[in-house]
């Protein structure tokens, strides 16, 4: 489990608040998961984080190729990422997560399951580099899943490559029998 989930907090709902055992960050959701059995879920968060973790690496420019807005985490699930609509489209109103708060907006369905209830708002965050002093709130931001028609692209490309890598192989094997016969002729 990386430490830099712990930069990522859960926003408990109201009634939860007060709850002792409720994880305060992903880090300690991820180890929860895991003390639990739930070895897929906490699977789920550290790639789902860690997806999140290398499309910051490489300075996003939040227009390119990416959703952006509030992020969920699904307790039933681990799935760490933006909410679903009511029509299972992606939610990316990035509006501030304090707004939220105040207008008891409720976070989920989640992305992956659709799960209604089990699901609380994340917050991401890092220090300020800036001021060097507090903390910054990031939105969640993520890469788009690809369509049917691009994951068909992409499947048709990877055979492809294969296709081609197999067929050099080949055709290297019957070159070097190829050689490998004409020196027993020879001798």
């Amino acid at each position: 489990i990386d430490t830099r989930y712990a930069t990522i907090l859960i926003t408990p709902k109201p009634d939860e608040i007060n709850d002792t055992n409720m994880p305060r960050n992903l880090h300690n959701a991820a180890e929860l998961f895991l003390r639990a059995g739930l070895v897929e879920n906490a699977q789920r968060v550290k790639e789902t984080t860690d997806a999140l973790f290398d499309i910051y690496a490489n300075n996003p420019d939040g227009k390119t190729n990416v959703r952006i807005g509030n992020g969920c985490v699904c307790w039933s699930c681990g799935h760490c990422g933006l909410p679903k609509d009511s029509n299972g489209e992606y939610t990316t109103n990035s509006s501030n997560l304090a707004d939220k708060k105040k207008s008891k907006v409720l976070p989920g369905p989640c992305g992956q399951c659709g799960e209604v209830d089990q699901v609380n708002y994340l917050v991401v965050t890092r220090k300020d580099e800036f001021t060097k002093k507090g903390v910054t709130n990031l939105p969640w931001i993520e890469t788009p899943p690809l369509s049917e028609e691009e994951k068909k692209k992409k499947k048709e490309a990877a055979l492809e490559a294969k296709r081609k890598e197999i067929e050099a192989n080949v055709k290297k094997a019957l070159e070097e029998r190829a050689k490998a016969d004409a020196n027993e002729d020879q001798v």
